[in-house]
């Protein structure tokens, strides 16, 4: 390699040194070739100092999945190691559209960004997905993940159902909801908040089901 490399007995943090003494992508899998690390979990108990490995030397990250995968040159463990067929060893060009990035997201229910994280750092992050596709893509990560099932019903459900008990303002709801929550937990706390997101509440009359009195 051409910086040299000192250990030190630390934990998994990459910013004991700074980004100009850190080693490049192709360094460090240079220096995981010379050590004969195959895989994710050979990698981390390398370092494991406390089980008897190696300390990691100060410019090379504890985990290079998350330390290359910032700088969108991370790929996958087999990539990085070597280890990928030529079936699966695949240039980052060759990602996948945002639509079927989406899908993928959307079929494996990958809900928030650290479980994604988790994924990619198990090495169970497919190929053809980017370890960063918010930038990839150039959109919110938001949009990418799959959508929460709600915990509430729909907006004509939760009429429905409160209108069987007869609340004529906001505060009988709201008394009414915390002495029953078996039934109407499903119908949110603030509706008129919740409902108004997909443009749906009109009225506090029109939700509960009377008519506004009139002076």
């Amino acid at each position: 390699m051409n910086k040299e490399i000192s250990t030190i007995e630390a934990k998994d943090t990459d910013t004991l040194a700074t980004p100009e003494d850190m080693l490049s992508y192709e360094e460090v899998q240079q220096y995981a070739h010379e050590n004969n690390i195959k895989s994710m979990r050979e990698w981390f108990g390398f370092h494991n100092v406390r089980k008897g490995g190696t300390p990691r030397p100060r410019n090379i990250p504890g985990d290079p999945s998350k330390y290359f995968g910032r700088r969108d040159q991370w790929v996958s463990w087999p990539s990085f190691l070597g280890t990928a067929t030529k079936a699966t060893q695949i240039i980052k060009d060759e990602f996948c559209d945002m639509a079927e990035c989406k899908k993928w997201f959307a079929d494996n229910k990958v809900y928030t960004v650290t479980q994604f994280r988790e994924i990619s750092k198990s090495g169970k992050r497919p190929d053809f997905i980017p370890s960063a596709p918010d930038k990839k893509y150039d959109v919110k990560f938001s949009e990418l993940l799959c959508p929460k099932k709600s915990a509430y019903v729909t907006f004509e459900e939760a009429k429905k159902l409160v209108k069987g008990y007869g609340f004529k303002s906001y505060l009988e709801f709201r008394e009414g909801r915390r002495n029953d929550p078996k039934n109407l937990s499903v119908v949110p706390c603030n509706p008129d908040k919740h409902y108004d997101q997909s443009n749906e509440w009109t009225s506090w009359p029109d939700f509960l089901g009377y008519s506004r009195l009139r002076k």
